[in-house]
């Protein structure tokens, strides 16, 4: 019941059960280290009061709280040196390298801006529509780059004749037996397939990062690959109505423009975090999971969500048994119990002092454990 952070099902399921029920507790914490386990002790104490030990030989762990303002400028590059501080405090130098600390946001527009694909991101996750598709990683728009134009340009990137060989043969309507058998010259038709892919490459020269509009209209021009209907009529810089004259967007193509103005380059990144092989991960998004360096970054002001509210939970409301106030501190536990190894809490909140003399009150931290600010 401790992880449950949403208001839904069934609450106090172990109410009302007859005395002579076998009522089996969890006690021992295999995961995590025993400082981590007595800071989730601390503070499941006053929600069910139910307690655990950490497993005989756990290390002690390192936990820091990092308090800073709401109005921080530029959030991700004050992030940076609270690693560096972790690398510091508990000597272990991975904290200094983003990929191997597991950073958990409320709400996927700020992974996206802290891994910079926010330009990609953006325009499609607004369209309510898309949502549920883009996060599943099953939107063909974005497959569509991802995957077959990522894969060939990379094939021909490396020389694998053979890899792009195979994705055209997959993807491309000018390797199909029709377009074979119906080709005149059939050597001249492998030619001019060689010399698109060679077209479609060359908008990566001299280091350069093309948007996805001209990725996609290169491809359009030659033809090269099948692309997805809701592209097409993007495939030459956007539709038009039956006179001729630009239509007035509708809500889904200006989520298709907005998306194409981005560079190619993020839909990479993108496509690394929506299959969940990215440094980042939401604190909804982990329970059962587990990590050795978390950072945990609670920011209600930048999620502007309404489910969860961490400046209540460092003191910020009146009403603290408010299944609001419940649900965040559930999800703080279970953000918190990931860690295996040592674990970063980053607080962004319109009053730092309050924050610090709550969780000093609540017995959550020492005084030593509190960093105000970005560290030096």
């Amino acid at each position: 019941m401790m992880q449950r952070i949403y208001n839904d099902g069934k609450d106090g399921l172990d109410a009302g059960l007859p005395e002579a029920w076998a009522k089996p507790v969890k006690m021992l914490n295999y995961r995590c280290p025993k400082r981590i386990v007595r800071l989730i002790n601390a503070v499941r104490l006053t929600t069910d009061g139910q307690q655990q030990t950490p497993r005989s030989g756990a290390i002690e762990g390192v936990v820091r709280l990092f308090v800073l303002p709401s109005n921080q400028a530029n959030k991700p590059d004050a992030e940076r040196p609270i690693r560096q501080h972790m690398a510091q405090q508990t000597g272990d130098l991975a904290w200094g390298d983003q990929v191997a600390v597991k950073t958990l946001v409320l709400e996927h527009r700020m992974a996206a801006t802290r891994l910079g694909f926010l330009d990609a991101f953006g325009p499609l996750y607004d369209f309510d529509s898309w949502r549920t598709g883009l996060l599943d990683g099953k939107l063909a728009l974005v497959n569509f780059f991802s995957a077959s134009v990522v894969s060939l340009v990379d094939a021909r990137r490396s020389g694998d004749r053979f890899a792009v060989a195979r994705i055209l043969k997959a993807g491309s309507p000018l390797l199909t037996s029709e377009a074979i058998r119906n080709a005149p010259d059939k050597e001249m038709h492998l030619k001019s397939i060689d010399t698109a892919v060679d077209a479609v490459v060359q908008l990566w020269e001299q280091g350069a990062d093309p948007s996805l509009q001209q990725v996609l209209q290169r491809v359009a021009d030659y033809n090269l690959l099948d692309i997805p209907d809701i592209l097409r009529e993007h495939a030459t810089g956007g539709a038009v109505d039956d006179d001729g004259s630009d239509e007035v967007l509708s809500e889904r193509d200006e989520a298709v423009r907005g998306f194409l103005a981005a560079p190619f380059s993020q839909v990479r990144t993108m496509a690394q975090y929506l299959h969940g092989h990215a440094p980042f991960d939401t604190h909804q998004g982990v329970k059962g999971l587990e990590f050795d360096r978390v950072m945990v970054v609670m920011d209600d002001s930048e999620a502007k969500g309404f489910l969860f509210k961490y400046e209540q939970l460092f003191g910020g409301g009146s009403d603290m048994a408010s299944k609001s106030a419940q649900g965040t501190k559930r999800l703080f536990y279970v953000t918190a119990s990931r860690a295996k190894q040592s674990l970063a809490l980053v607080a962004y909140t319109t009053d730092p002092l309050r924050v610090k003399e709550f969780v000093l009150a609540e017995g959550w931290f020492d005084n030593s454990e509190i960093v105000m600010g970005i560290p030096p």
